[in-house]
């Protein structure tokens, strides 16, 4: 089969600018890239918190087009956190808007983050009420995901707040079967499931094993590495796939015995924004080379 490396851009737009971004992706040798539509949503004044949005998106899509670049998955934002009292709060506007921008890039997938509880959890109750109250927000977006003929695929996350204390539940979203059980429970064929394989080295899980769990519902993949849980440090580098201790052989051999035939994506974040820009392209390409190697060497 053919093998298509995609990218995640979000990196890139730390030290350069969108046109230049998508330029440099273009020059390395990319057809598909993961857009970070929560760049262009969170802070105020952000293109899709204006009125214009529907214009900058077609214009966005123009560009990408004149590029040979075709957006295979988005990143919603995260705007939205739980309370401590676990009161419902509705989606937020901006959200709706994400997945219909997806609609207009031609975007099949859009990533999300279930919204979190920064709270420890105690004896576990509230865990309970955590994946009720996400069931019932994902639940509000199912009909704007089938209009728009968008699946959202749901990501694995890590306590990155680190706001659980000895003895207490595991941190929500960070295993399969929690995944699964939220994807389930909204009981939607619009939904999905996004494995980062660096939130899983830092939760201690095994990304294979993941991978095996999700089956057909892995939709797609946040590529990167790192070293795991190291300490009160910034865990989650972001590095290309070998530059940490994640075991990308057993990776790839999963997404192999499950059939996986999407975009294999890089989420690179940390790796980019001090180089040059011929420096940027040659380490996008030479990444690109690695992964499609590491495919092969799998049996793709």
């Amino acid at each position: 089969m053919k093998i298509i490396v995609s990218t995640s851009i979000a990196g890139l737009l730390r030290a350069v600018s969108l046109d230049e971004a998508l330029e440099t992706v273009a020059r390395a040798g990319y057809t598909q890239v993961d857009f970070p539509l929560s760049v262009f949503s969170r802070p105020a004044g952000s293109p899709l918190k204006g009125e214009g949005w529907q214009g900058w998106t077609r214009e966005l899509r123009r560009k990408l087009d004149a590029l040979g670049l075709q957006v295979v998955q988005a990143h919603a934002s995260w705007e939205q956190a739980i309370g401590e009292d676990l009161a419902f709060q509705e989606p937020f506007p901006v959200y709706e808007r994400t997945i219909a921008a997806c609609s207009i890039l031609g975007c099949p997938n859009l990533v999300f983050h279930a919204p979190l509880y920064f709270f420890p959890m105690g004896d576990g109750a509230a865990r309970r009420r955590v994946t009720d109250w996400n069931i019932r927000w994902f639940s509000r977006l199912v009909p704007h995901l089938e209009e728009a003929g968008v699946t959202a695929a749901l990501e694995n996350t890590f306590d990155y707040r680190r706001v659980q204390r000895p003895g207490d539940p595991p941190f929500t979203y960070t295993s399969a079967e929690d995944m699964l059980e939220l994807a389930e429970g909204i009981g939607s064929q619009r939904v999905g499931i996004c494995l980062d394989t660096g939130h899983a080295n830092i939760a201690g899980q095994n990304p294979a094993g993941m991978i095996r769990a999700y089956g057909d519902r892995l939709k797609v993949l946040h590529l990167n590495d790192n070293f795991g849980l190291i300490g009160p440090v910034y865990e989650d580098l972001h590095l290309f796939p070998g530059h940490g201790n994640l075991n990308w052989g057993e990776i790839f051999r999963a997404l192999r015995e499950t059939g996986f035939t999407g975009s294999f994506n890089l989420e690179p974040v940390g790796a980019l924004p001090g180089l040059s820009p011929a420096v940027r392209v040659l380490q996008l390409r030479s990444a690109r080379e690695v992964v499609t190697r590491m495919a092969r060497e799998a049996g793709y």
